[in-house]
């Protein structure tokens, strides 16, 4: 039975659509309230006429009528949805022309970062078109397939102008899916749609494997403005997928749940430790953002979905997500996406080919490749590889010249290895892994190595690389002390990843190309070293080194403890999250009501990177550590964290002077400034707090002066001085 494609479906239903009419004509907030800031925008305006356009080109760096065409394309979102909320036909006819207007004037969106303003507009280009679409009697057939022909001749194109699976790093690269995503889904393109969903869980630079096990993402370390970009791109597309019946939101143990989770507590000022991390742009070694950042009205449309996706729908926690939402309150966007029930399913899609490995410890083969001599020789021992090679450089696309240890693979493959230490035969001398087409020289190959001066060196030759040779070949610090890393190379197809890590899980993308045709199905697959001084050898030693096929002989040892641990608090549970250790079978988690323990296990045998903690009691404080276990043994505890579980506050209103936890006035207001409920509740000096009980809403009453003490969040009702009705009456 062929597929066919929901409409709308760009991240709200038509049954979205008709709650959120119902809730605004009732007045109930604070939806009205998201609906008033949407009302009152300039580009909701029945008088608004545009900014000049429609224009047939646009350019993006440089720019060129890329601010009329931005207006527009608010004005045609907010005129849609207004048409849909007040069934003033005038809004559709509005929106329409100019939606109609920029599809048949418009040839051409240029620029380098052209892909950018699509995904950044895309919600709104193509939510607006949707809903014309879906819900106006005027929309013609006519109409659907002028707007399908703009989208497919002049924007897809410019949304992924540097080819097949060539996207910019993190945020840009997931601005690019998103705009393709939605936009397939417009034009009933489902050859489209799924290469974007393969493109999203494969593409560990852009997609959601652009992520570690606690959350960060490729972006987390660069900026807070940058990270909500990457997190709302991945997540609109999530949430459009979801309205297809495609669950991606269940991938890698509900990665979107952990990294909004990341995004929050960073946000709201919690004190959290980051771990080295990063993407094609850069790897970062430490966390200089600013915390506390409130663009995008603190990440509301993003922390929406999610929280709706994941409490409402999967019956999960986000408990700095809701903390967070509670304080940044509605906008005029995203009180579309705000829920109080969701019971609509959706089907993870088939398990991804992402290539498994085993350690090896027979089985290689030695060439020295562009006469590297004198002949190299690889020999194995107690769990580590050491290999000798000379040659001039592998870094540089006129020397190819080094020892290499290979196997010839077919089909997807990976090799992961620690490189322990590079004799510094020379400053340029390096250690690590590479994939060949041939055993040619110059032949298009990837590297990932470890330099002897200390630094990482990845190398693309022969592949097609987003930003070219700068891109593809970079020297880079790395977090350690000693000439010794992780290091890792992927295939899948014909696209070749290159990683970095400080323990073998925490991988970051830093290096991604693309074979040309033809795409052979076999590749050389192997460890590499260079002397950078021909005629002499360099003594270089791995351990940890798995590869595709491999045949699993190595000694098990005793891994490392997880290098970091977050602990979340929920209500009556403490969701927890720990970044994964190499080679461990399974986890074990202690917790004590003392930092520092004694601790008592609560939970073994734990085969993922995450656990919910339900046997606590709201406003106790509990202290959690994670050791890693395999047959060699366990490790060491992992760094601890603390949470405590409180009944959550699912809205505010308060009166006087309101202070956050971190005593910014400012920041506290905007808890209260978009709301008119909350406003209207705000009398005199008392502070009011509704809470969720037992799925019955009831407004509590804590008698203060002037200000509001943030730390009521976590303590019982029952300690409350409570005045007024339990109904809100008063």
């Amino acid at each position: 039975m062929a597929r066919v494609i929901k409409h709308p479906g760009a991240g709200v239903t038509l049954s979205d659509l008709t709650t959120l009419k119902a809730y605004v004509d009732q007045g109930k907030e604070p939806w009205k309230s998201g609906y008033n800031q949407l009302a009152g925008s300039p580009e909701s305006r029945l008088s608004y006429a545009g900014r000049g356009g429609p224009f047939a080109k646009v350019s993006r760096a440089p720019d060129e009528n890329l601010n009329a065409w931005r207006s527009d394309m608010v004005a045609i979102s907010n005129l849609s949805r207004l048409w849909y909320f007040t069934r003033n036909e005038q809004y559709a006819v509005n929106a329409r022309k100019l939606l109609l207007g920029w599809a048949t004037t418009q040839t051409e969106f240029s620029g380098r970062e052209s892909m950018l303003d699509l995904g950044d507009y895309a919600l709104q280009f193509v939510g607006g078109a949707e809903i014309l679409r879906s819900t106006y009697p005027g929309w013609t057939e006519a109409d659907t397939a002028t707007v399908k022909k703009y989208f497919k001749d002049v924007l897809m194109p410019a949304a992924n102008p540097y080819g097949e699976s060539s996207f910019g790093a993190a945020n840009k690269g997931a601005l690019s899916l998103t705009a393709l995503g939605l936009m397939a889904i417009y034009n009933d393109d489902i050859e489209t749609l799924d290469r974007v969903v393969y493109q999203a869980r494969t593409l560990a630079h852009i997609g959601l494997r652009n992520s570690n096990d606690i959350g960060m993402l490729g972006d987390s370390l660069r900026d807070q403005g940058h990270a909500y970009g990457q997190l709302k791109s991945l997540t609109m597309l999530a949430e459009a997928l979801w309205s297809q019946g495609i669950d991606i939101y269940s991938d890698f143990d509900n990665r979107l749940l952990a990294a909004g989770e990341y995004f929050a507590r960073v946000n709201e000022r919690v004190p959290t430790a980051a771990l080295p991390f990063g993407t094609t742009d850069r790897y970062y070694l430490t966390d200089v953002t600013g915390h506390g950042w409130d663009g995008a009205n603190g990440g509301s449309v993003a922390l929406t979905q999610i929280y709706g996706a994941y409490v409402l729908r999967k019956g999960l926690q986000a408990p700095f997500i809701a903390q967070r939402l509670l304080r940044v309150g509605v906008d005029g966007d995203s009180f579309m996406y705000l829920k109080d029930s969701d019971t609509s399913k959706a089907t993870p899609p088939p398990a991804l080919p992402i290539p498994s490995t085993a350690s090896i410890t027979s089985g290689f083969s030695n060439a020295d490749i562009g006469g590297a001599s004198p002949a190299g020789v690889a020999t194995y021992a107690n769990g580590k590889w050491t290999v000798q090679g000379a040659g001039n450089d592998i870094f540089r696309g006129t020397q190819d010249t080094f020892h290499f240890v290979y196997k010839a693979i077919t089909g997807n493959s990976a090799i992961i290895a620690k490189v322990e230490s590079v004799q510094n035969t020379n400053p340029a001398a390096v250690a690590g892994v590479m994939m060949r087409t041939s055993l040619e020289p110059y032949a298009p190959h990837a590297s990932m190595a470890i330099a002897s001066n200390g630094q990482a060196k990845q190398n693309m030759q022969g592949l097609a690389v987003y930003g070219g040779s700068n891109y593809g070949n970079k020297a880079m610090g790395i977090a350690s002390s000693t000439p010794s890393y992780w290091v890792k190379l992927e295939r899948i197809g014909n696209i070749i990843t290159g990683y970095v890590s400080p323990d073998g899980t925490n991988w970051a993308a830093t290096d991604v190309g693309r074979i040309v045709v033809p795409v052979p199905d076999t590749i050389y697959v192997g460890l590499v070293v260079s002397s950078a001084v021909n005629g002499k050898l360099n003594d270089s030693t791995f351990s940890n080194v798995q590869i595709t096929g491999g045949d699993g002989g190595a000694p098990s040892v005793i891994p490392a403890a997880p290098a970091m641990l977050l602990a979340s608090p929920g209500d009556g549970a403490v969701p927890l999250r720990w970044q994964a250790s190499f080679g461990a079978t399974s986890y074990t988690v202690k917790r004590s009501t003392f930092s520092g323990g004694p601790s008592t296990t609560i939970a073994s045998g734990v085969t993922g990177s995450s656990y919910t903690d339900k046997s606590v009691v709201n406003g106790t404080t509990y202290y959690y550590t994670v050791t890693a276990t395999n047959s060699a043994g366990t490790s060491d505890n992992s760094p601890e964290d603390s949470a405590t579980p409180v009944l959550p506050v699912v809205a505010v209103a308060t009166g006087g002077t309101a202070n956050d936890s971190a005593g910014n006035a400012t920041n506290a207001k905007r808890a209260f400034d978009q709301n008119a409920w909350s406003q209207w509740l705000y009398a005199g000096t008392t502070n009011w707090l509704q809470y969720d009980i037992g799925h019955a809403e009831r407004v509590l009453c804590y008698s203060v002066t002037s200000t509001f003490d943030a730390n009521l969040m976590g303590r019982d009702p029952k300690d409350w001085q409570f005045q007024g009705s339990n109904d809100g009456a008063t």
